[in-house]
């Protein structure tokens, strides 16, 4: 009869081990599951962010009469950062090397498709500029 009762109590032990480690399993995917919507939520809170400061770098960039007064500059959608080698003044814009220009207007979530005139007229638009340069 003890072999009978320590023979039960181990099997029960070691359901009690299997049903601990798929807990434990389902404890790490949903872990993880967490972690990747709390960076979908940083990623949306950064894009917001960037949007309303773009939005109001965009109206005072809305006001300049001259190809050499100072632009305000945009922050990138991904990470509510200061745009890297964002141009100083709208006559910076056609100075940009092509790199440069494709990775400001992916930096604004924007298409980099087209010639040159496309992605600066893009570019233009998205930094509150009037469609003829100034």
């Amino acid at each position: 009869m003890g072999n009978t009762a320590m023979g039960g109590t181990t099997a029960i032990l070691q359901e009690l081990r299997r049903t601990n480690d798929r807990l434990d399993h389902m404890l790490e995917h949903m872990n993880g599951r967490l972690d990747q919507m709390d960076d979908r939520l940083d990623r949306m809170d950064a894009a917001t962010r960037a949007e309303r400061t773009n939005g109001i770098s965009r109206h005072q960039n809305s006001t300049i009469s001259s190809p050499y007064q100072e632009l305000a500059v945009l922050q990138a959608y991904s990470d509510n950062t200061p745009i890297p080698d964002f141009p100083a003044t709208p006559r910076d814009i056609a100075r940009l090397t092509d790199a440069n220009l494709c990775a400001i207007l992916r930096s604004l979530e924007l298409s980099v498709a087209g010639e040159r005139l496309d992605k600066e007229g893009r570019l233009r638009l998205a930094i509150g500029l009037l469609e003829q340069p100034v």
